[in-house]
Formats: C-alpha cells, structure tokens, sequence
C-alpha cells in the first residue's frame, strides 16, 4: 500500500510538473490560428512598444489572454494568485515567456505590488499586466491595486480588451471567455491614464471608476464589434 500511494504521488508530481509546459503550447498553438487581429486605437501603444517605455496594461479576468494576443511583444510582468490555480498559470506563463510576481488581494497582495513595483524602477521598459477584477472578482470592478502601481511607477495605466467572432463563454465568476480556434480577433485600446504621484484617496477612486468604465466599454464595443450583445 505504501509504495502504492508513493507512486502515486511520484506520477502526479510528474503531471503537475509537465502540465504548465503543455497548457503553455495549447494556448500557443490555438493563438496562431486566431491570427487575423484587427487592432483599434493602438497607434500610442505601439508608439511605447516602438521606445520602450513601459506601462501598465489591464483588462478584466474573463479576457486574460488578452495579453498573449498583445501584437508587440514586451518585457511584462503579471501578477498571479498564490492559489494552486495559479500555480498553473504561472507556469504556463513563463514558458509563453511572461515573467510573474506571486500575490492578489486576499493572498501575498502587497508584498506582490511592492516587488513588481521594484521591478519597474529599475527597468523602465518592464511593463504591468493586471487583472483589473482578479482572481476571484467581483466580475468587472476594478481593484486599487492598478492604480497604485501606475502612481509609484510614474508610468500610464492602458485599458485593453479584445473580442473573438466565434468564442467560448465559460459559466464561471467572470464568464470567462476563449475564442475558438481560427476565429478572427479585434483588440481595441482605451484612452491611457495617468495617476498623480500626489492624487488623495478621492481622486484614486475617481480615477478607479474612469479605468473601470473605460474597460467595461472597451469589451462592449469589441463584443459589438461582431455582433454579440
């Protein structure tokens, strides 16, 4: 029975282990066949991507390969919970060749913020990918943590979102959704924010609700870009 439950564990330590690399060439093999992607209002960010200044993207959970589907492919960093979930994506990441710092709102948060902060002074062409209402929502509020990063980085918060012709909607917190291989892409950028260095606790909240309204109508005109309601 012991050496029963040590292979066991022996084998599922090994498909933990392969899982991210596997997970990692899905999205890239299914990202391929989804490579007609009409860019809306993108002229400033390739502008940055062009000099490498860095930025902090968001967009909401439900669309988080937004950021695989970025055109210009940049040094970014992106937030991922400490869960077993997001074991998993953190693996994936890195083999896609995103680099991560481990923590959310309700785990490791802060020390998070703080350590990719650092990250950014030191190299000011890394840029943030944030999930503006991740990882456990509610769906399509945005939490402070974008912000803050934005104000002790001097660097603008881009608002994202991306929407398929043919896709998959999950019925999860965030409805989260694929897009079904082949299916062309539109991806459409919001007006970049900047966050005062000296904004109060009134004008972060003022600034939240601008970023969260923006990404809300960025992912309904991509949605009504094909059609969808």
């Amino acid at each position: 029975m012991a050496s029963h439950l040590s292979l066991s564990r022996r084998l599922k330590s090994r498909v933990l282990r392969l899982l991210p690399g596997t997970v990692a060439l899905l999205i890239a093999g299914w990202g391929k066949s989804c490579s007609a992607i009409k860019v809306v209002d993108g002229e400033l960010e390739a502008e940055w991507a062009g000099a490498g200044r860095g930025c902090v993207y968001v967009t909401w959970h439900q669309r988080l390969l937004n950021l695989y589907f970025l055109r210009y492919r940049r040094p970014i960093t992106i937030m991922i919970s400490r869960s077993s979930d997001g074991d998993l994506v953190a693996g994936a990441a890195r083999h896609l060749g995103f680099a991560s710092v481990r923590g959310s709102s309700s785990r490791g948060g802060a020390t998070a913020m703080n350590e990719l902060i650092a990250i950014m002074r030191v190299r000011p062409e890394v840029c943030a990918g944030m999930l503006g209402d991740g990882p456990r929502g509610p769906a399509r509020k945005l939490k402070m943590g974008t912000l803050k990063i934005a104000q002790a980085t001097g660097v603008p918060v881009l608002p994202f979102a991306y929407g398929a012709k043919r896709c998959k909607f999950f019925a999860s917190w965030d409805r989260f959704m694929i897009p079904l291989p082949f299916s062309p892409l539109v991806m459409i950028f919001g007006e970049p924010i900047m966050v005062p260095e000296t904004a109060s606790n009134e004008d972060l909240e003022g600034l939240r609700l601008k970023i969260e309204n923006s990404l809300n109508n960025l992912v309904q005109r991509c949605d009504s870009w094909w059609g969808k309601t």
